[in-house]
């Protein structure tokens, strides 16, 4: 289903976590200071590569660390205690993919050079989150969603008027779809349609919902 084939892409993932950033951050919850941090990020342009091709390589790099999460490692709800590294290591290391996609993305989008560029990057985005949808990875989809819903990418008024009809009618759809809207009921909604098909859920919701039991 998701093949390989050798993308720089999957390197510039990996790298663009800023920073001093801790993997101990709740997933949505992070600063909007992006522009301030400092990033170690490949110098590459995300507009060369497809939406089909970014989001294969970021499920690609998903999968492992999705399924070395023990049942042990969310039955302790260690994640959310001063032990996380040894009592949870996979949930933290899953917990540090989310936000290094998402602070890619916001990464790359701040840092276009004209304001063409920047709706263009933000356009393909959009276009990568419908492909993960597709993939049905929620997980890194919620990240992408995130990323444009924080305060640094949806206050660029000028950048989100020059999308356009069709890729603003997907965002609003994925965004309806991610809404934490009743505890996320139309993504639970979404993953109990999929029956025995593979995804990817997003952890998040998952995460919450133990520590609240």
């Amino acid at each position: 289903m998701y093949k390989r084939n050798g993308l720089m892409a999957s390197v510039l993932v990996t790298s663009a976590t800023p920073q001093g950033s801790s993997s101990s951050d709740s997933l949505e919850g992070q600063s909007c200071d992006y522009a301030s941090k400092s990033y170690d990020a490949v110098v590459f342009d995300v507009l060369k590569v497809t939406p089909e091709e970014f989001a294969s390589q970021i499920t690609l790099m998903d999968i492992p660390v999705f399924k070395a999460i023990q049942p042990e490692e969310l039955a302790s709800c260690g994640w959310s205690k001063k032990e996380k590294h040894s009592l949870a290591p996979n949930v933290v290391a899953f917990t540090r993919r989310f936000n290094q996609v998402s602070f890619w993305v916001v990464r790359e989008i701040l840092t276009a050079q004209t304001l063409k560029i920047r709706a263009e990057i933000l356009s393909h985005f959009v276009k990568i989150a419908k492909k993960l949808l597709e993939l049905n990875n929620l997980h890194s989809l919620m990240s992408v969603v995130s990323a444009l819903q924080s305060a640094p990418i949806f206050r660029l008024t000028k950048t989100w008027a020059l999308l356009n009809r069709k890729d603003k009618t997907t965002f609003e759809k994925l965004d309806y779809l991610m809404s934490k809207e009743d505890n996320y009921k139309r993504t639970r909604d979404y993953i109990r349609s999929l029956k025995m098909v593979p995804s990817i859920p997003y952890l998040g919701r998952s995460l919450n919902w133990l520590i609240l039991c």
